[in-house]
């Protein structure tokens, strides 16, 4: 087997923007529309360009439901969530590289999907390239591609889409070690903000400069980085 080169992630420059880019104001939500079964509620946060901030919390606690809250897949029951009217969002979702099409060649897709740009084959080809996939990768189906190829191939679109703000759940499933760190270095060179929800503890140390802790319908900034966020709820299963 040969492994794939991987060039370098990258995010291009986005320009800036005043901040607050996005702005929560008195945020309440719940699936039902039912202000008592409300998931979040009181929510009273901004973030802007300069934001790095990691979501967590326990499992169904909302932090893919922030996401969502905070790309405009999801309206609130309850207060207002502003956008910036400048501001252009990428996210990256828990399944995004399953919803690819499967019977298509990467370079097609792209070509296809950004059509409105008129490159040239060979320079499709070069940015493809910067994601480690080059050669018949490119051209073979997605379908036949691995979970790690595949996902390398929505981080391209994302790059594509120029954002001001990355929203993140959980990009490294399909990623290997090398992928990580590239992914990392391109959010530490990246001009714009980012909120990242993950299970890898690595790439929140690396990326992230705040945690904010979802936990019984609010959002709370940790004092403190993610390791010592780890050492707490490792204390608080020895002591459970």
């Amino acid at each position: 087997m040969v492994k794939d080169h991987v060039l370098s992630f990258y995010f291009p420059s986005c320009g800036k923007l005043s901040p607050p880019v996005l702005q929560f104001c008195n945020v309440g939500f719940a699936y039902n529309g039912k202000q008592q079964d409300c998931l979040y509620k009181g929510l009273e946060f901004g973030v802007d360009l300069d934001s790095r901030v990691a979501l967590v919390g326990p499992n169904g606690a909302g932090k893919s439901t922030l996401l969502k809250l905070m790309a405009g897949e999801l309206v609130p029951t309850l207060g207002e969530v502003k956008r910036h009217n400048q501001l252009q969002i990428a996210r990256y979702y828990q399944h995004s590289a399953e919803q690819l099409p499967v019977d298509v060649c990467p370079l097609d897709f792209l070509k296809s999907m950004y059509a409105h740009k008129n490159m040239e084959e060979e320079q499709w080809r070069s940015v493809l390239g910067r994601y480690g996939l080059t050669g018949t990768t490119q051209t073979n189906p997605i379908g036949t591609l691995s979970g790690g190829q595949k996902s390398r191939i929505v981080f391209c679109v994302l790059a594509i889409q120029a954002p001001h703000l990355l929203l993140l759940d959980e990009p490294t499933n399909h990623l290997d070690m090398e992928c990580i760190d590239s992914l990392a270095n391109a959010i530490n060179n990246f001009e714009g903000g980012l909120v990242l929800v993950s299970h890898d503890f690595r790439l929140i140390n690396q990326v992230a400069e705040t945690i904010w802790v979802c936990d019984k319908k609010k959002v709370v900034p940790w004092k403190g980085d993610i390791i010592s966020y780890k050492k707490s709820l490792q204390s608080s299963f020895q002591s459970s």
